[in-house]
C-alpha cells in the first residue's frame, strides 16, 4: 500500500467513525462495526475489547468483547479482591493508571509472560496483542485492544491505520459512556421508568401525566428507638439490608421504587388495562417482604397497598424538582401504612386493591383515616 492508499484508508475508516459510529446502537455495536471496518481496510482482528471504568452503584467496570467467530457480549465487573488482583496483573490496569500503551508480539516467550493474559491468548492461537489508552476529555484513560491471530501479527501499516483511528474512536465511545452514565445515574437516583422519562425530556416543572397504577408504601416501625439504641454502622446496615430486600422484591415483580423518604418507601406498579396483573405482582412482593427471613427478628414494618389514579411526573419549586407520583391514592396508601402499627399486621391493603385481588384477605373494618372523608375498610391476607 502506498503512502496515498494509507492515507485515504485511514481517512475513509475515520469519517465512518465520525459520521456513522454515533448512529450505532450501543457500545456493542460500536466495537462490532469498527472491527468489520478494520478488516475491510486489510487489518486482520479476530478479538477486540472496549472497557472503561463506570459510575454504577454495584458495576466498576464495563467491557464490550468482540470476537471475529461469536460476536459481541457485554460483560459487567465488579472485582471482587481476586478479580481486582487479576486486573492489577494485566496491560488494562497501567492503560488505566498510567495510561501507557502494552503491545505483545505472543509468539515471542519473553513478551507473552509480561502478563497472564499472553500465555492464555498464545493457547487461543492469537499472534498480537494491542492494548490502547482512549483518553477522555476529563483525563481519565478507557482502553482498546485488539489481537490478531494472523502469524504476521499487525504490520506498520496496520498499526498506522489503528493509531490514526484512535482519536476518532474515543471521541464516540465517549459519547456513549456520556449517555450510560446519564441513563444509571438517572435509574439510580429516580427509577428505571421515570430516569428514562426525564433523559427523554420531561425536565420541566409540571411535565408528566395521568397513570393507573397499584402504590406501595411501606415504613419501618419504632426506628427512632432503633436508631437511638444501635451505633450508626449497624443502623446503616439494618436499613440497607430492609431497602435492599424490598427494593429487590418490588423490581423482581415490574414495580419502580420511587423514592426513600427517611425509613419509609414509595413504589408503584403501573398498569393501563390490567390492573389484575399488577395486582398479583404487587402481592407477591409484598409477600416476599412479609416472610423474609431476614427481617422475622431484627425490624418490623407496615406495608400499605392501594390502587387508584395519580400523577406521575415533575413537581418541585425553582431548579430544583422531584419526578414522583402525588395524588389522593397516595394519601390513602400511606394512611393504611400507618394503620399497620395499631392494629399489629404487616401488610394491609384496600377495599379497591382487594376487590380485584384473587387471594384470600380478611377484613379489620372500618377506620377513620387523617385527610380521608369517609371511613375506610382494610384488610390482611389470611395466608
Amino acid at each position: 500500500m502506498t503512502a496515498t492508499d494509507d492515507q485515504k484508508a485511514q481517512a475513509q475508516l475515520i469519517n465512518w467513525i465520525m459520521t456513522e459510529g454515533p448512529r450505532q446502537s450501543s457500545p456493542s455495536g460500536l466495537l462490532h462495526s469498527f472491527c468489520l471496518k478494520m478488516c475491510e481496510a486489510g487489518v486482520r482482528v479476530d478479538r477486540s475489547t472496549l472497557g472503561a471504568p463506570i459510575l454504577h452503584p454495584v458495576a466498576k467496570s464495563s467491557f464490550v468483547f468482540w470476537d471475529s467467530e461469536t460476536g459481541t457480549h457485554e460483560r459487567w465487573f465488579t472485582y471482587a479482591p481476586d478479580q481486582l488482583e487479576m486486573l492489577k496483573a494485566s496491560p488494562i490496569h497501567k492503560i488505566y493508571t498510567l495510561g501507557e500503551p502494552s503491545s505483545l508480539r505472543l509468539d515471542q516467550q519473553h513478551q507473552r509472560d509480561l502478563y497472564p493474559i499472553g500465555a492464555d491468548l498464545w493457547a487461543e492461537g492469537y499472534y498480537q496483542y494491542e492494548a490502547l489508552p482512549l483518553k477522555f476529555s476529563d483525563d481519565t484513560y478507557k482502553v482498546l485492544t485488539l489481537a490478531t491471530k494472523s502469524p504476521d501479527g499487525f504490520s506498520e501499516t496496520n498499526q498506522r491505520l489503528i493509531e490514526a483511528t484512535v482519536p476518532a474512536l474515543t471521541l464516540v465511545f465517549e459519547g456513549f459512556i456520556a449517555r450510560n452514565t446519564a441513563r444509571t445515574l438517572m435509574e439510580t437516583y429516580v427509577g428505571q421508568r421515570a430516569g428514562l422519562r426525564v433523559l427523554d425530556g420531561e425536565i420541566a416543572r409540571g411535565d408528566g401525566s395521568s397513570i393507573d397504577a397499584v402504590i406501595w408504601f411501606s415504613d419501618l416501625r419504632g426506628f427512632t428507638a432503633l436508631a437511638q439504641s444501635r451505633s450508626e454502622s449497624d443502623v446503616l446496615k439494618i436499613l440497607n439490608g430492609y431497602f435492599g430486600t424490598v427494593t429487590e422484591a418490588i423490581e423482581d415483580q415490574s414495580g419502580e421504587v420511587l423514592k426513600f423518604i427517611g425509613d419509609a418507601i414509595l413504589a408503584i406498579f403501573p398498569y393501563e388495562d390490567d390492573v389484575h396483573h399488577a395486582i398479583a405482582k404487587a402481592e407477591a412482593a409484598a409477600l416476599k417482604v412479609v416472610n423474609a427471613d431476614a427481617f422475622q427478628n431484627d425490624i418490623e414494618f407496615g406495608i400499605g397497598l392501594h390502587t387508584g389514579t395519580v400523577f406521575y411526573g415533575n413537581v418541585g419549586g425553582g431548579n430544583r424538582l422531584d419526578f414522583t407520583v402525588i395524588g389522593n391514592s397516595v394519601n390513602i396508601a400511606s394512611r393504611i401504612e400507618g394503620l399497620c402499627s395499631s392494629l399489629n399486621m404487616p401488610l394491609l391493603a384496600s377495599a379497591e386493591f382487594v376487590g380485584m385481588s384473587t387471594r384470600p384477605w380478611q377484613s379489620h373494618g372500618k377506620h377513620q383515616l387523617k385527610g380521608v372523608c369517609e371511613p375506610l375498610e382494610v384488610f390482611a391476607p389470611t395466608t
